[in-house]
């Protein structure tokens, strides 16, 4: 509360003390309305403070459980690049195991072939030459048939020769003899008293 005024000299006095304290009260005033906006700027800077400080904890927390799970996933990730490193060795023997297995198998396919092939040669080398063999023994054969056709021919143009030969020699002496025979009979019957022209 502001102090009484005064009256007369002493009022004069009170005045210039009076403006003097009105002056410091007015710096009173502005110290106190600076302190509590100060305050108020404190207190909101200690609550943004506060809030700083809990967001920093909550970004540290979060921050530990990203590591954690960063930590995780790489190790994850070395499993899975170890494990895939495994099956691609893996698979890799495997296929080199298949190539040389295949590269075997071809190789013995290779000479079952040229065997086949060889074999394949020496059998129609065979079969030329026993075909080759047979046409001459069928030309041979047909020669020597054609050879003794002829001979048969001719044996039997001689033999036939010598049977008419024969034949006409045969039918001669049978009508010599048949002449003789019917002579001899005419005169058998002639001597009887026959005539044979009646009989």
């Amino acid at each position: 509360m502001p102090p009484k005024k005064a009256k007369g000299k002493k009022g004069k006095k009170k005045k210039k003390k009076n403006d003097a304290e009105l002056e410091l009260e007015d710096k009173y005033k502005k110290t106190m309305d600076e302190i509590e906006a100060l305050k108020d700027h404190l207190a909101v800077r200690k609550q943004y403070a506060r809030r700083a400080q809990s967001a920093t904890v909550d970004y540290r927390e979060r921050m530990q459980h990203i590591e954690e799970e960063l930590d995780i996933q790489k190790a994850d990730q070395k499993m899975v690049n170890a494990d895939m490193t495994r099956q691609y060795k893996t698979m890799q023997t495997e296929m080199g195991l298949r190539i040389h297995h295949l590269e075997s198998e071809l190789t013995r396919t290779r000479q079952r072939l040229a065997q086949t092939e060889a074999d394949l040669k020496t059998t129609t080398e065979d079969r030329d030459r026993i075909q080759k063999d047979k046409d001459e023994q069928v030309t041979a054969l047909n020669l020597r048939i054609s050879q003794m056709e002829r001979s048969y021919e001719g044996v039997l143009h001689d033999a036939l020769n010598s049977l008419l030969e024969k034949l006409d020699l045969a039918m001669v002496n049978w009508e010599q003899s048949s002449n003789k025979i019917q002579s001899k009979n005419k005169q058998v019957l002639l001597e009887f008293g026959l005539n044979p022209l009646d009989i």
